[in-house]
């Protein structure tokens, strides 16, 4: 009996020993999928943007050895792609969407150390976590349009911190000069400052007065919801012909809860996607992520892709597009960057212009 009672313990002190290994792994794991999540979401394709994705780990509230003790140093590392290659400080960031997280905690051994002599057990985990491109969007899409002829993503021709028009101005066939090799004749107003000659043309010659880029529904209601809480109007993928989801009118009666939706920000002083988004005051109100639409002909306008804007302000409250806008004016807001679903941000870019973070490993 004595004999057996010390094989019986030392079956438990095994299983004691091994379970504490599991749990450990366990732990680790959670950590490491937890932070390499938040670290993706940060991304931006930018030196900043790395910088915060390892500010973002190591903020990771995860604890191991039932939840105790913090993961110290774990490694942190960026690729362009799932499967590597893998790099610590990649310099420049562009095109780097995936992070990897390893981390590793020493477990202490009770009693397989008089078996193995090994009294401590190093349990570590491994994940992968990055911006995976999206083409299409069910929900969360803004009533309205950026017009842009360049159809390679991410950007889709357009510039961080240009300012380019979401919905378009009164068209005017009749002004002197009118026609797709004058198009700015074509407008009571002038569209915004970013758009390129090819856009406007494209707008002239196949939107003409039928339609200023907004997509959805024509009741006031409904587009407030739009506009306030992305109550999307109806699925989008790259590729679609949109033109059935156009709708004429102007909506001038929008400008009202465009400065609604721009007063709900904690952040309503700066005015450049640079300053924005590094205030720790933003929230993230004044983004709108639009759908990149090619007007190709009168009866095919193509979803090219996907893009974030940052709405314009004047203040606390604001009534920007209210006091800019009238029946001829064109609602403006400056190119943040690519649309990453969930962030606070940019993302760093995919070949739609919209990502959405994911575990991948």
């Amino acid at each position: 009996m004595a004999l057996t009672a010390i094989g019986v313990l030392g079956v438990v002190g095994l299983a004691v020993d091994i379970g504490r290994v599991f749990v450990a792994k366990n732990e680790t794991q959670v950590y490491s999928d937890a932070a390499a999540s938040a670290a993706a979401l940060v991304l931006d394709g930018t030196s900043t943007g790395i910088g915060l994705a390892g500010s973002a780990v190591a903020a990771s509230t995860n604890k191991w050895n039932f939840g105790t003790t913090s993961v110290s140093s774990p490694a942190v590392t960026f690729a362009k792609a799932p499967a590597g290659p893998w790099v610590a400080n990649p310099n420049p960031a562009t095109g780097y969407s995936y992070v990897k997280v390893t981390a590793s905690v020493p477990v202490r051994l009770y009693f397989l150390p008089l078996v193995t002599g090994q009294s401590t057990f190093t349990a570590s985990a491994t994940a992968v976590a990055g911006q995976v491109p999206v083409s299409s969007l069910l929900r969360g899409l803004s009533p309205y349009t950026a017009v842009s002829t360049n159809t390679t993503g991410p950007a889709f021709g357009f510039v961080v911190g240009n300012s380019y028009t979401i919905h378009w101005p009164t068209f005017n066939g009749n002004r002197s000069g009118c026609g797709p090799g004058n198009p700015l004749r074509c407008f009571n107003s002038a569209p915004c400052s970013g758009d390129p000659n090819a856009s406007l043309m494209a707008v002239v010659s196949n939107w003409g007065s039928q339609y200023h880029g907004y997509w959805g529904s024509n009741s006031n209601a409904v587009i407030a919801a739009a506009v306030l809480d992305l109550i999307q109007l109806a699925p989008v993928s790259v590729g679609e012909n949109l033109d059935p989801l156009l709708t004429p009118g102007n909506k001038q009666s929008e400008a009202g809860v465009l400065d609604q939706r721009v007063s709900q920000d904690t952040n309503t002083t700066d005015q450049t996607p640079g300053s924005y988004l590094a205030s720790a005051t933003h929230n993230g109100r004044r983004l709108l992520p639009v759908i990149i639409a090619n007007p190709v002909d009168p009866t095919h306008t193509n979803a090219i892709g996907f893009g974030q804007f940052l709405l314009y302000s004047n203040g606390s409250p604001s009534d920007y597009y209210k006091v800019n806008g009238n029946g001829n004016s064109p609602y403006c807001a400056i190119y943040v960057g690519p649309l990453n679903i969930g962030s606070l941000g940019p993302g760093a870019g995919g070949s739609t212009g919209a990502s959405s973070v994911r575990l991948v490993e």
